[in-house]
C-alpha cells in the first residue's frame, strides 16, 4: 500500500471531515498559522485545506513543490490567485452555497442586536444597571430592507425577510429591464442606482463577492444616502466597505448603527471596535454544525473521487 498523504489543515474544520481525514490520511493542524510560517513549511505537504486566512499567491505557489490539492472549506476565493494557480497543476476546490442560510441567519441577528440594543443591555446588566427607558428599540417588522447582491445569500435573507413582512429591494452587478420585470413577480424591487437603494432603505446588507470592482464600493460618497435611523450589516468582505468612511459615519451619528462580520484585515484591532453603534464578529457567518458538515460532506466526496483513488 502506497503511504498516505500529507495534509496541512490551517483553519478550524467540522469534526466529521478531521476524524475522515485522520483514518485516510497523514494530518497536521497548524492555527493559527502566519503566512511566512505557511511558506516555510509548505513543501511538506500534499494538501492544504484553508479557509479565509491564509494567502494563496505567487510566493506560496513558488514553495508548495509537492502540492496536489487546495481545498477551500467555505465558499470566498479572494484570498485564492485563481489566475496563478491556473499555471499549476494543483486541484483546487471550494465549496460554493453551503453557507447561505447561516450567513442569512446570523445578518438576521445583528439587525436584532443593533436595533434592540443587545450589546449595550448585555454590559450593562453585568453591572447590575437596568436602562429599560434607554433601551428603547426597532422591530424588524415592516422594515425596508435593500441588500447589495443577490446570490445564494442575498436570496436566503430575501426568503426569511418574507416572514417578517418585511419589503426587499435589492441591486446587481448587472441590471437589466428583464430581470428587474422577473424580480417584481416575486415581490422584490431591483434597482439600478445603489445611492436609490441606499436611501430607500431602513436597513442594508451587503451581501455581494469582494472583487476590483466592489473593493471600497460602499465610502463616503454614498454612506451619506444612508438615514439616521438606517442600520448596515456587512456579511461579504472587509473590503467591500471602507472601514475608515465607516467609522466617522458612525461616529457622527449619521446612521444609527453598523455590524460586520468581516474585516480588511482580519486578526487585528479597528477603531470601529470602540463604538457604542456597532457590533463586530470574528467572521462566523459560516460557523453552524449544520454548514461545516455539508461542507465536510462536499470535502470527502472531493477527496474520494479525485485523491483517494489515485493512490489506492
Amino acid at each position: 500500500m502506497a503511504s498516505k498523504l500529507k495534509i496541512l489543515i490551517v483553519d478550524p474544520i467540522h469534526i466529521k471531515l478531521k476524524n475522515y481525514m485522520e483514518r485516510n490520511f497523514t494530518i497536521t493542524v497548524k492555527h493559527p498559522i502566519t503566512q511566512q510560517e505557511l511558506i516555510n513549511c509548505i513543501k511538506k505537504y500534499d494538501i492544504l485545506v484553508l479557509r479565509s486566512g491564509a494567502q494563496v499567491n505567487n510566493q506560496f505557489l513558488e514553495q508548495a513543490k509537492h502540492l496536489r490539492a487546495i481545498i477551500r472549506a467555505g465558499t470566498g476565493i479572494d484570498n485564492i490567485d485563481l489566475q496563478a494557480l491556473s499555471k499549476t497543476d494543483i486541484l483546487f476546490y471550494n465549496t460554493p452555497s453551503t453557507n447561505s442560510r447561516a450567513v442569512a441567519e446570523l445578518s438576521f441577528s445583528l439587525m436584532h442586536c443593533l436595533f434592540r440594543h443587545i450589546k449595550r443591555a448585555s454590559t450593562e446588566i453585568e453591572s447590575n444597571i437596568w436602562n429599560k427607558k434607554l433601551l428603547m428599540g426597532f422591530e424588524l417588522k415592516n422594515k425596508n430592507l435593500g441588500l447589495i447582491g443577490f446570490g445564494s445569500i442575498g436570496q436566503e435573507i430575501a426568503r426569511i425577510a418574507k416572514g417578517y413582512d418585511m419589503q426587499v429591494s435589492c441591486t446587481v452587478s448587472h441590471y437589466t429591464a428583464e430581470r428587474a420585470a422577473d424580480m417584481k413577480k416575486k415581490d422584490i424591487t431591483l434597482f439600478d442606482d445603489l445611492n436609490v437603494l441606499m436611501a430607500f432603505n431602513d436597513i442594508l446588507v451587503v451581501c455581494c463577492p469582494y472583487t476590483e470592482s466592489t473593493k471600497n464600493l460602499l465610502n463616503k460618497n454614498n454612506l451619506c444616502h444612508l438615514q439616521p435611523t438606517s442600520i448596515l450589516i456587512n456579511v461579504a468582505r472587509g473590503g467591500v466597505v471602507s472601514e475608515q468612511d465607516l467609522y466617522q459615519s458612525l461616529a457622527n451619528r449619521d446612521i444609527y448603527g453598523a455590524a460586520s462580520d468581516v474585516f480588511e484585515y482580519e486578526r487585528q484591532f479597528s477603531p470601529l471596535f470602540t463604538l457604542d453603534n456597532f457590533i463586530g464578529t470574528p467572521h462566523i457567518g459560516a460557523m453552524t454544525n449544520e454548514s461545516q458538515e455539508k461542507i465536510a460532506d462536499l470535502i470527502i466526496r472531493f477527496l474520494e473521487e479525485k485523491l483517494l483513488k489515485e493512490v489506492y
